[in-house]
Protein backbone atom coordinates (compact mmCIF):
# COMPACT_ATOMS: atom_id res chain seq x y z
CA UNK A 1 0.00 0.00 0.00
CA UNK A 2 1.00 3.49 -0.99
CA UNK A 3 0.59 4.61 2.75
CA UNK A 4 3.26 2.16 4.03
CA UNK A 5 5.74 3.12 1.94
CA UNK A 6 5.19 6.79 3.02
CA UNK A 7 5.51 5.25 6.52
CA UNK A 8 9.07 3.75 5.55
CA UNK A 9 10.32 7.12 4.00
CA UNK A 10 9.42 8.73 6.98
CA UNK A 11 11.37 6.52 9.25
CA UNK A 12 14.87 6.92 6.96
CA UNK A 13 13.83 10.86 7.07
CA UNK A 14 13.80 10.84 10.64
CA UNK A 15 17.21 9.90 10.85
CA UNK A 16 18.66 12.23 8.16
CA UNK A 17 16.84 15.38 9.28
CA UNK A 18 17.76 14.46 13.18
CA UNK A 19 21.38 16.81 13.45
CA UNK A 20 24.32 14.53 15.01
CA UNK A 21 24.01 15.04 19.01
CA UNK A 22 27.15 16.41 20.68
CA UNK A 23 26.52 16.65 24.63
CA UNK A 24 28.60 17.15 27.46
CA UNK A 25 29.13 14.58 30.47
CA UNK A 26 28.53 16.66 33.75
CA UNK A 27 30.65 13.95 35.53
CA UNK A 28 33.66 15.42 34.27
CA UNK A 29 35.36 17.19 37.54
CA UNK A 30 36.32 21.29 36.81
CA UNK A 31 39.65 21.95 36.08
CA UNK A 32 41.72 25.01 38.06
CA UNK A 33 40.43 27.29 35.76
CA UNK A 34 36.96 25.53 36.05
CA UNK A 35 35.92 25.24 32.01
CA UNK A 36 36.92 21.74 31.43
CA UNK A 37 34.27 19.81 30.00
CA UNK A 38 34.38 16.70 27.49
CA UNK A 39 32.00 16.35 24.07
CA UNK A 40 30.63 12.69 23.24
CA UNK A 41 28.71 11.69 20.32
CA UNK A 42 26.12 9.98 22.30
CA UNK A 43 22.87 11.06 23.89
CA UNK A 44 22.33 11.44 27.20
CA UNK A 45 20.21 13.18 29.90
CA UNK A 46 22.23 16.53 29.49
CA UNK A 47 21.96 16.57 25.82
CA UNK A 48 20.40 19.63 24.50
CA UNK A 49 21.24 19.40 20.44
CA UNK A 50 17.47 19.05 19.60
CA UNK A 51 16.91 22.84 21.27
CA UNK A 52 19.00 24.57 18.17
CA UNK A 53 17.43 25.28 15.49
CA UNK A 54 18.57 23.14 12.22
CA UNK A 55 17.40 23.78 8.67
CA UNK A 56 17.20 20.44 8.37
CA UNK A 57 14.74 19.79 10.90
CA UNK A 58 12.43 21.42 8.76
CA UNK A 59 12.81 18.96 5.16
CA UNK A 60 10.67 15.96 6.98
CA UNK A 61 7.80 17.98 8.38
CA UNK A 62 7.62 20.20 5.19
CA UNK A 63 7.70 17.66 2.68
CA UNK A 64 4.87 15.93 4.45
CA UNK A 65 2.90 19.16 4.92
CA UNK A 66 3.40 19.95 1.10
CA UNK A 67 2.47 16.27 -0.19
CA UNK A 68 -0.60 17.21 2.22
CA UNK A 69 -1.55 20.07 0.76
CA UNK A 70 -1.25 19.10 -2.96
CA UNK A 71 -3.64 16.38 -2.43
CA UNK A 72 -5.72 18.92 -0.63
CA UNK A 73 -6.09 20.97 -3.85
CA UNK A 74 -6.55 17.87 -5.47
CA UNK A 75 -8.56 15.95 -2.99
CA UNK A 76 -10.01 14.03 -5.73
CA UNK A 77 -6.72 12.20 -7.18
CA UNK A 78 -6.23 8.43 -7.75
CA UNK A 79 -4.02 8.03 -4.72
CA UNK A 80 -6.64 9.50 -2.75
CA UNK A 81 -9.35 7.75 -4.34
CA UNK A 82 -7.69 4.58 -4.14
CA UNK A 83 -6.76 4.71 -0.41
CA UNK A 84 -9.68 5.34 0.44
CA UNK A 85 -11.84 2.77 -1.51
CA UNK A 86 -8.82 0.35 -0.06
CA UNK A 87 -9.92 0.63 3.30
CA UNK A 88 -13.76 1.12 2.70
CA UNK A 89 -13.37 -2.78 1.59
CA UNK A 90 -11.71 -3.48 4.45
CA UNK A 91 -13.48 -2.37 7.01
CA UNK A 92 -16.90 -3.12 5.57
CA UNK A 93 -18.91 -0.08 7.10
CA UNK A 94 -17.46 -0.90 10.70
CA UNK A 95 -15.80 1.22 12.72
CA UNK A 96 -13.29 1.13 15.55
CA UNK A 97 -13.13 3.97 17.77
CA UNK A 98 -9.77 3.28 19.61
CA UNK A 99 -7.92 5.81 17.65
CA UNK A 100 -10.42 8.65 19.91
CA UNK A 101 -8.00 7.02 23.11
CA UNK A 102 -5.09 5.62 21.37
CA UNK A 103 -3.69 9.22 19.95
CA UNK A 104 -3.01 10.74 23.90
CA UNK A 105 -0.65 7.86 24.66
CA UNK A 106 2.62 9.08 23.05
CA UNK A 107 2.45 12.68 24.60
CA UNK A 108 0.98 10.74 28.23
CA UNK A 109 4.50 8.54 27.58
CA UNK A 110 6.25 12.15 27.10
CA UNK A 111 5.61 13.33 30.36
CA UNK A 112 5.20 10.68 32.59
CA UNK A 113 8.39 8.08 31.57
CA UNK A 114 10.82 10.52 33.29
CA UNK A 115 8.68 10.59 36.56
CA UNK A 116 8.71 6.69 36.19
CA UNK A 117 12.40 6.16 36.10
CA UNK A 118 13.20 6.38 32.52
CA UNK A 119 16.77 8.03 31.36
CA UNK A 120 15.02 11.40 29.78
CA UNK A 121 16.60 14.41 28.25
CA UNK A 122 15.07 17.27 30.49
CA UNK A 123 13.11 17.16 33.87
CA UNK A 124 9.66 17.32 34.07
CA UNK A 125 9.21 20.97 34.70
CA UNK A 126 11.38 21.43 31.06
CA UNK A 127 8.97 18.50 29.24
CA UNK A 128 5.83 19.98 30.71
CA UNK A 129 7.33 23.58 28.89
CA UNK A 130 8.24 21.25 25.46
CA UNK A 131 4.94 19.44 25.73
CA UNK A 132 2.56 22.54 26.35
CA UNK A 133 4.71 24.66 23.35
CA UNK A 134 4.44 21.81 21.54
CA UNK A 135 0.85 21.13 22.08
CA UNK A 136 0.02 24.36 21.57
CA UNK A 137 1.42 24.73 18.18
CA UNK A 138 -0.22 22.10 17.15
CA UNK A 139 -3.97 23.54 17.59
CA UNK A 140 -3.07 26.72 16.20
CA UNK A 141 -1.74 24.82 12.93
CA UNK A 142 -3.23 22.00 12.97
CA UNK A 143 -7.06 23.45 14.17
CA UNK A 144 -6.70 26.73 12.55
CA UNK A 145 -6.41 25.31 8.71
CA UNK A 146 -9.07 22.88 9.75
CA UNK A 147 -11.62 25.62 9.97
CA UNK A 148 -9.80 27.70 7.47
CA UNK A 149 -10.10 24.93 4.26
CA UNK A 150 -13.36 23.56 5.09
CA UNK A 151 -12.43 20.15 3.87
CA UNK A 152 -15.39 18.02 3.56
CA UNK A 153 -14.56 14.28 4.84
CA UNK A 154 -14.42 10.97 3.44
CA UNK A 155 -17.48 10.37 4.81
CA UNK A 156 -19.56 13.29 4.10
CA UNK A 157 -20.39 13.58 8.16
CA UNK A 158 -18.75 17.51 8.05
CA UNK A 159 -16.10 19.71 6.32
CA UNK A 160 -13.32 19.37 8.99
CA UNK A 161 -11.48 16.52 7.19
CA UNK A 162 -7.95 18.47 6.49
CA UNK A 163 -5.86 18.50 8.57
CA UNK A 164 -6.90 15.30 10.58
CA UNK A 165 -6.76 16.32 14.14
CA UNK A 166 -6.08 12.83 15.47
CA UNK A 167 -2.95 12.38 13.29
CA UNK A 168 -1.32 15.72 14.25
CA UNK A 169 -1.94 14.71 18.30
CA UNK A 170 -0.11 11.36 17.83
CA UNK A 171 2.87 12.41 15.62
CA UNK A 172 3.23 15.46 17.89
CA UNK A 173 3.68 12.62 21.14
CA UNK A 174 5.49 10.50 19.05
CA UNK A 175 8.17 12.87 18.01
CA UNK A 176 8.28 14.01 21.80
CA UNK A 177 9.32 10.52 23.05
CA UNK A 178 11.48 10.52 20.06
CA UNK A 179 14.30 13.28 20.80
CA UNK A 180 13.23 12.91 24.58
CA UNK A 181 14.12 9.46 25.41
CA UNK A 182 15.64 8.20 22.17
CA UNK A 183 15.22 6.00 19.41
CA UNK A 184 13.51 3.04 20.60
CA UNK A 185 10.56 4.71 22.48
CA UNK A 186 10.29 6.60 19.52
CA UNK A 187 9.97 3.63 17.66
CA UNK A 188 7.27 2.75 19.42
CA UNK A 189 5.88 6.28 19.35
CA UNK A 190 5.76 6.37 16.19
CA UNK A 191 4.34 2.81 15.68
CA UNK A 192 1.09 4.11 17.62
CA UNK A 193 1.16 7.35 15.63
CA UNK A 194 1.04 5.17 12.51
CA UNK A 195 -1.70 2.75 13.82
CA UNK A 196 -4.05 5.98 14.96
CA UNK A 197 -3.40 7.54 11.16
CA UNK A 198 -4.30 4.03 9.78
CA UNK A 199 -7.46 3.89 11.75
CA UNK A 200 -8.35 7.54 10.48
CA UNK A 201 -8.29 6.13 7.42
CA UNK A 202 -10.08 2.90 8.32
CA UNK A 203 -13.45 4.99 9.84
CA UNK A 204 -13.35 6.91 6.88
CA UNK A 205 -12.51 9.91 8.46
CA UNK A 206 -9.77 10.74 6.46
CA UNK A 207 -8.26 11.31 3.14
CA UNK A 208 -4.56 10.12 2.52
CA UNK A 209 -3.19 13.39 2.15
CA UNK A 210 -5.16 14.66 5.29
CA UNK A 211 -3.21 12.25 7.53
CA UNK A 212 0.31 13.26 5.46
CA UNK A 213 -0.50 16.45 6.44
CA UNK A 214 -1.38 15.84 10.20
CA UNK A 215 1.56 14.19 10.77
CA UNK A 216 3.95 16.95 9.58
CA UNK A 217 2.32 19.37 11.57
CA UNK A 218 2.37 17.15 14.88
CA UNK A 219 6.17 16.52 14.10
CA UNK A 220 7.20 20.28 13.11
CA UNK A 221 4.92 21.36 16.44
CA UNK A 222 6.90 19.14 18.75
CA UNK A 223 10.22 20.07 17.07
CA UNK A 224 8.92 24.11 17.83
CA UNK A 225 8.65 22.81 21.40
CA UNK A 226 11.99 21.85 21.94
CA UNK A 227 12.98 24.87 19.72
CA UNK A 228 11.73 27.39 22.27
CA UNK A 229 12.60 25.54 25.35
CA UNK A 230 15.87 27.53 25.97
CA UNK A 231 13.86 30.98 25.84
CA UNK A 232 10.80 29.37 28.58
CA UNK A 233 14.38 28.56 30.56
CA UNK A 234 15.10 32.15 31.04
CA UNK A 235 11.51 33.49 31.07
CA UNK A 236 9.72 30.94 33.90
CA UNK A 237 13.86 31.05 35.64
CA UNK A 238 14.08 27.33 35.71
CA UNK A 239 17.65 25.41 37.07
CA UNK A 240 18.44 22.44 34.78
CA UNK A 241 20.55 21.06 37.35
CA UNK A 242 17.79 20.99 39.96
CA UNK A 243 15.13 17.68 39.38
CA UNK A 244 14.77 17.03 43.23
CA UNK A 245 11.54 19.03 43.43
CA UNK A 246 9.76 17.47 40.92
CA UNK A 247 7.38 14.45 41.37
CA UNK A 248 4.22 13.19 40.09
CA UNK A 249 1.64 10.79 41.60
CA UNK A 250 -1.41 8.83 39.05
CA UNK A 251 -4.50 7.26 41.27
CA UNK A 252 -6.92 5.52 38.51
CA UNK A 253 -10.44 4.84 39.82
CA UNK A 254 -13.98 3.53 38.30
CA UNK A 255 -17.28 4.76 39.40
CA UNK A 256 -19.57 1.74 39.60
CA UNK A 257 -23.18 4.45 39.13
CA UNK A 258 -21.79 6.00 35.85
CA UNK A 259 -19.70 2.86 34.72
CA UNK A 260 -17.04 5.41 33.81
CA UNK A 261 -12.94 5.14 34.54
CA UNK A 262 -11.38 7.88 35.74
CA UNK A 263 -8.08 9.02 36.39
CA UNK A 264 -6.43 11.48 39.23
CA UNK A 265 -2.89 13.29 38.03
CA UNK A 266 -1.27 14.68 40.62
CA UNK A 267 1.98 17.13 39.85
CA UNK A 268 4.55 19.16 42.22
CA UNK A 269 7.26 20.96 40.24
Amino acid sequence: MQFLNYIFLLLIALTITTPPCYCQDRSDTLSATGIAKRELNICDTSCTSVEIFNAKQLILPGALMVTGIIGAIDHDNNLNKSVRDAMTGLSNGKQCKIDDYVRFVPSAAHLLLGSLGVKSRHNFKERFLISATAHGSMLILGYGTKYAIHETRPDMSNNHSFPSGHVAMAFTGAELLRTEYGTTYGIAGYAVATSVALLRLYNNKHWLNDVLMGAGIGILSARIGNWLLPFERKLFKINQKNNSSSSIAIAPSYNSIDKACMMTLHAVF
